[in-house]
């Protein structure tokens, strides 16, 4: 044991010999090249080559790409619905119960939709606020009640006729968005996070 104590420490002692006894010019030139080799794998060529994967492969599971734009999905298809010619017979009568008027709530529906962009922003449209003046909580209710309609008459037809991918996982959580439109205010996840369920 003492003999290899003893090599070890004779093989680092010419080591550092080795290194002192090099000519700086050398050693500089050396430390510019290791320098250069990392910034080249650092590169972002270097990382895009590295992070290329293979077509038709994610490693997200696919019960979250599933449910990842659900709820932005629906948001926007219902304000495609309380604008169009089909939603007539059922905003007429919203509207007339909330005292607004038509245009009024178009320009409302134009000014949000594309800013529905994920669960947060879908719920801050529902849920009514003390800040809120009462046109905009007309405007919610009457949001709020072509929600339900869309829901409960039109979304399957919507779901199998769209260019949606993930049909059955739209499907699967029709009754779960209708929950949490009725009830903005629980409207904190779509999945329950201590359940661990592909798609229900």
């Amino acid at each position: 044991m003492r003999i290899l104590k003893t090599k070890i420490a004779l093989a680092n002692s010419l080591a550092t010999q080795k290194a002192l006894s090099t000519p700086r010019t050398l050693r500089s030139h050396k430390s510019s090249n290791n320098s250069l080799s990392t910034e080249a794998a650092s590169s972002p060529e270097s990382t895009k080559r590295s992070r290329e994967r293979i077509p038709g492969c994610s490693f997200t599971p696919e019960h979250s790409r599933a449910t990842k734009n659900i709820v932005k999905n629906y948001g926007r298809a219902i304000c495609s619905f309380a604008v169009s010619n089909i939603a007539s017979p059922y905003i007429g009568e919203i509207l007339e119960k909330e005292g607004v008027l038509f245009e009024s709530f178009v320009e409302y529906i134009n000014e949000i939709k594309e800013k529905i962009d994920g669960l947060q922003h879908f719920r801050s449209v529902l849920l009514m606020k003390d800040t809120d003046d009462e046109k905009v909580i007309a405007m919610k209710r009457c949001f709020v009640g072509i929600s339900e309609v869309f829901i409960k008459k039109f979304s399957v037809n919507w779901i199998y006729h769209s260019k949606v991918f993930h049909k059955e996982a739209h499907l699967k959580f029709r009754f779960k968005m209708l929950r949490r439109i009725q009830c903005p205010e629980l409207f904190t996840y779509l999945k329950d996070p201590r359940r661990q369920v592909k798609c229900c």
